[in-house]
């Protein structure tokens, strides 16, 4: 009796591990990304054992194996995940970040042609994007939009952020909390898994501007813009791409 409890235990204990680890990687590649390579073989290892370990007494008695060979199969088992992580990853890896525009558009409402009440009038610029990490790691990066006008003068535009330092009420905080149960938006910073792509809209107030017309027209006349991944920490320039016109 106790020792069906013990086994009953150890089961238990193993499928709650192998959830765990699935969760993690399938539900939080951001994260799991984060953990150097060596310690993502060792998690993946983890539930692959548990759940052999759960598997081991019903296939011992069900194709009648030699616990010695199933053992071996076990350790085994655990070669491919060291192999993909110490191998393939990093020589896949080639350390950039890449961005695509999808499409450009401004965040329209009929009644003010492309500005938003709230009391201020800016424009929205609402690009929708297509981000990809092409590093072994996962990144964070905070997304800029630089404008150059025709005197090659440029004006730097933040996306609008997760959150504000100070908290107070800003055009900003405004917008984001219009949109933040949108999740097709994005907002700074954006966390990228490694090798995974994703796709939303990102939000820019253009505040030297008081008409959405006026700056549709300038993106179609003689103004060039891009966009710039810059490091959340020390505002490093990463990457920059070039903006296609709405």
């Amino acid at each position: 009796m106790k020792s069906i409890i013990i086994k009953s235990g150890l089961s238990s204990l193993a499928v709650l591990l192998v959830i765990s680890v699935t969760v993690l990687i399938v539900t939080n590649p951001a994260k799991f990304g984060e953990y150097p390579l060596f310690v993502r073989a060792c998690l993946l290892n983890l539930a692959i054992f548990a759940s052999l370990v759960t598997l081991y007494p019903s296939c011992s008695s069900l194709f009648q194996i030699e616990q010695k060979y199933l053992r071996l199969i076990i350790l085994l088992s655990l070669i491919p995940a060291f192999v993909f992580y110490l191998l393939v990853v990093p020589s896949r890896a080639v350390g950039d970040l890449y961005l695509e525009q999808q499409d450009g558009s401004l965040l329209i409402d009929r009644s003010s042609n492309g500005i938003i009440e709230i009391g201020f009038q800016y424009p929205i610029f609402t690009p929708t994007i297509s981000l990809v990490n092409r590093d072994s790691f996962t990144r964070e990066v905070t997304i800029f939009l630089r404008i150059i006008d025709r005197n090659q003068e440029s004006t730097l535009f933040r996306a609008v952020r997760h959150r504000t330092e100070d908290g107070k009420l800003t055009v900003e905080s405004t917008v984001r909390g219009m949109l933040s149960n949108n999740f097709r938006y994005l907002f700074n910073p954006v966390k990228l898994p490694p090798g995974k792509s994703i796709s939303g809209k990102l939000v820019f107030i253009i505040t030297n501007l008081e008409d959405g017309a006026s700056f549709a027209e300038a993106l179609n006349n003689g103004y060039t813009g891009y966009f710039e991944l810059r490091d959340p920490d020390g505002g490093d320039l990463l990457a920059d791409f070039p903006l296609t016109p709405i």
